[in-house]
């Protein structure tokens, strides 16, 4: 096994040092390769340098954040301005940001419907989509691993919303929360003499 090593400390653009693994370059320029100012000047997708693993890390969850924080925006204005009804669901779906995520898929998928023309009214999509309140509902027919595995389109969307609006509505109509008393007049007592 050689002794030359293969990771050497190179400085980055943005003026950190870390270890990288230069066993590609050949053992004879390793070392002044790592010295070179190649991963701070020229390295990466632009030929500008690169960050430290550490710094893309931090900057890639900062990008994340700021995008979940704009759709966030986006979804609470395109409910307001289209009377979208708020999402119902358990208090652990509340406390694990179910809710919040069926929101951003529902706010996704319907932006997307009246962006595109699908042969469908856009107020009767909007009008199906309101009667789909549960999270749930929308979360597993329409969430975002859902639409990207299934690949998903407009047209696929429509047909999910509309069918779902149509068994919401027969679930609605066979409402089993108001319940029917017994016809029987006797109350059963255990503790009643025998007649």
């Amino acid at each position: 096994m050689s002794k030359i090593p293969t990771h050497y400390p190179v400085k980055y653009k943005c003026g950190h040092t870390a270890k990288r693994d230069l066993s590609k370059v050949p053992p004879s320029r390793r070392a002044q390769a790592a010295q070179s100012d190649f991963f701070a000047t020229k390295a990466g997708k632009d030929g500008d340098g690169m960050v430290c693993p550490r710094c893309f890390t931090a900057s890639r969850e900062h990008d994340r954040d700021a995008f979940l924080n704009q759709l966030m925006l986006d979804t609470e204005a395109f409910e307001e301005e289209h009377h979208m009804p708020s999402l119902e669901g358990t208090e652990k779906m509340v406390t694990s940001g179910l809710i919040t995520s069926a929101r951003r898929d529902r706010y996704s998928v319907l932006d997307e419907i009246l962006g595109h023309e699908t042969g469908t009214d856009a107020d009767t999509i909007l009008t199906a989509a309101r009667s789909l309140t549960w999270a749930g509902w929308w979360a597993t027919n329409l969430g975002y691993k859902t639409r990207t595995q299934l690949e998903y389109g407009p047209e696929e969307y429509v047909e999910l919303i509309t069918d779902g609006a149509a068994e919401e509505a027969k679930r609605d109509a066979l409402d089993t929360t108001a319940r029917i008393t017994s016809e029987n007049p006797h109350d059963w007592n255990p503790d009643a003499d025998p007649q």
